[in-house]
């Protein structure tokens, strides 16, 4: 007996550890799911989905520093940006527009969220939705299929500035009224990101009884007071100053705990700075070496949190070559720009980021869509002659700047203006270019002009960035159809092979088939270099100690379940 209760005891340990073993395999591979996702340099580790403390306080204000001020609140609209997208539909916490489905923060799927359900037909050719009872813009009226319609019909009205959002729908054949709570869409082919676009996710729902117009001119003026169904409710935007959101007291879902939402316009980033250490900002995007100092900094980070992290978000840096001018049509020139623009330097000295990289390509670098094998170009200012005397650029007359067919290689090269460190890139690359025989004129814009200027394409050269997203399609930026109508190819890098391996990615639903012609996407780009790819980094943050509840989720922070408690409240 002894023996055998040994022997069941020694059993018994052995299907424990077991059972130990399962589940710290289990917990390792979720770790690794979460890393391949957000990447290695994790400095925060990701929060649940969006809750709000039950004894949470409500009141006081974020005051949220944008260092440029929108063109327009419309997010159907090509002169939207970044900027607009935080303040009305954000990436993470929509504010005033919200669509049929959302982005779960950290399982990173599509969820409903005005939609109470959805089928999609077994040919994955139609998507059924239906709304959910209990929903209304923040003036009481209800959220029905007609809003759902309208929104659609505008965003694709050719008379409607918004050729750069309407391209995602172009394989929609027609949508239907069911009732006022079903509607559904019909496609003419299927398209990975059907979801995505049918879900109004990037740009949210409109009231029609609110933007219905006669003449789309009507709409594309209409760049101020925007009315959704979201958390927020526009309050003012004084002009030069600040936009204004107050908390919607008749929200239909869980309201946020904060009252309003300032976003100020600070357009100097040493401004900036002063203005978060003496609390008339709560919350700004530093740059990459005030992050580095000041994260440093004890008597900073005693009243200040400094996050830092990785999203798909993330995008990427970059240099554009306009192909229309006569420098950049070949290729290798603008393979000889990547070899003089030290990147590396760029990401240790003006970054001094530890965990920023040098992209080869459009895609998230810890994504599946990006070919990981394909390497940067080095910095190599001999090669990049080399090859600027094979494209017969060569300095005939002796004065220092080479020349091809009595035409000086001199360019300019366009910036917003007031952001420190694209002048600092900016005058890495002439400098750099002077030593290989270029002349480059650097041109900075007010914001506003930049944005006019690289629709019209009235540009040599730019640098830009570029948001990322969960799952990237390529069309809007890469397929030559967006090269005119102010779609955002805005270098025109025409490319045979490049269109149809876009056109095919979109229209095949496995995942692993269309990374593989995502992969072959990239490499063409990484080998025509219609860009340099600069950089890409992590997101970084600085936030006032005073806001609780703080968590970074798989997609970034949640503001909507931000709260500060009573007794640290600084706004009534």
């Amino acid at each position: 007996m002894n023996r055998r209760a040994q022997l069941l005891e020694y059993l018994f340990v052995l299907l424990l550890a077991a059972a130990v073993i399962l589940q710290l395999f289990s917990l390792l591979q979720s770790k690794r799911l979460y890393q391949r996702l957000a990447g290695p340099g994790q400095t925060t580790e990701p929060g649940k989905a969006k809750t709000v403390e039950a004894n949470a306080d409500e009141g006081d204000w974020l005051v949220w520093r944008l260092d440029a001020e929108p063109a327009t609140l419309m997010p159907m609209h090509t002169m939207m940006s970044v900027y607009t997208a935080w303040i009305t539909n954000g990436y993470v916490s929509k504010n005033i527009f919200e669509g049929l489905l959302w982005y779960d923060e950290d399982e990173l799927r599509l969820r409903p969220l005005l939609a109470e359900s959805y089928k999609v037909s077994s040919n994955g050719l139609q998507v059924t939705f239906t709304l959910r009872d209990d929903i209304h813009f923040s003036d009481g009226v209800p959220v029905t299929a007609d809003d759902v319609i309208f929104t659609y019909e505008t965003i694709v009205n050719p008379g409607v500035d918004a050729a750069s959002i309407a391209n995602y729908y172009r394989d929609v054949d027609k949508v239907v009224k069911i009732s006022d709570r079903q509607v559904r869409f019909v496609m003419k082919r299927p398209y990975f990101k059907m979801l995505d676009i049918l879900g109004f996710d990037d740009t949210g729902i409109l009231p029609k009884h609110i933007y219905q117009f006669d003449d789309p001119e009507q709409f594309n003026k209409r760049i101020s007071n925007p009315v959704g169904s979201g958390p927020y409710v526009f309050e003012k935007w004084d002009v030069g100053h600040e936009i204004v959101l107050n908390r919607n007291e008749n929200y239909w879902g869980q309201k946020p705990k904060l009252s309003k939402i300032v976003y100020r316009f600070i357009l100097n980033d040493t401004a900036a700075v002063q203005a978060m250490r003496s609390g008339d900002i709560d919350f700004m995007w530093p740059l990459p070496d005030q992050y580095f100092e000041l994260s440093r900094d004890k008597t900073f980070t005693r009243d200040i949190q400094c996050l830092s992290y990785w999203t798909p978000f993330v995008g990427y840096f970059w240099m554009g070559w306009n192909q229309e001018r006569a420098f950049f049509k070949d290729r290798r020139v603008r393979l000889a720009m990547a070899h003089i623009v030290n990147r590396e330097l760029i990401c240790t000295k003006l970054l001094r980021i530890a965990d920023a990289r040098v992209p080869t390509g459009p895609f998230y670098i810890y994504g599946r869509q990006a070919d990981r094998t394909i390497k940067p170009w080095p910095y190599d200012p001999e090669k990049a002659k080399k090859l600027l005397e094979q494209a017969g650029w060569v300095d005939t007359d002796g004065d220092g700047i080479r020349d091809k067919d009595g035409v000086p290689f001199r360019f300019t090269y366009m910036i917003a203006s007031d952001i420190a460190l694209h002048e600092q890139i900016a005058k890495l690359l002439k400098d750099e270019a002077a030593k290989v025989g270029i002349e480059v004129t650097i041109e900075p814009y007010e914001w506003s002009v930049f944005q006019q200027r690289l629709l019209d394409r009235q540009f040599d050269a730019v640098n830009l960035a570029w948001t990322g997203a969960v799952e990237e399609d390529p069309y809007q930026i890469w397929h030559s159809s967006q090269i005119g109508g102010r779609g955002s190819n805005h270098v025109g890098f025409n490319n045979a092979e490049a269109d149809s391996l876009i056109e095919q990615a979109r229209r095949t639903l496995d995942e692993e088939k269309r990374n593989m012609l995502y992969h072959r996407l990239h490499r063409i780009i990484h080998e025509q270099q219609p860009y340099t790819f600069i950089y890409t980094r992590p997101e970084q943050r600085f936030l006032n100690k005073r806001f609780k509840n703080v968590k970074v989720h798989g997609l970034g922070l949640q503001k909507h379940e931000w709260y500060v408690p009573k007794n640290q409240q600084k706004y009534k």
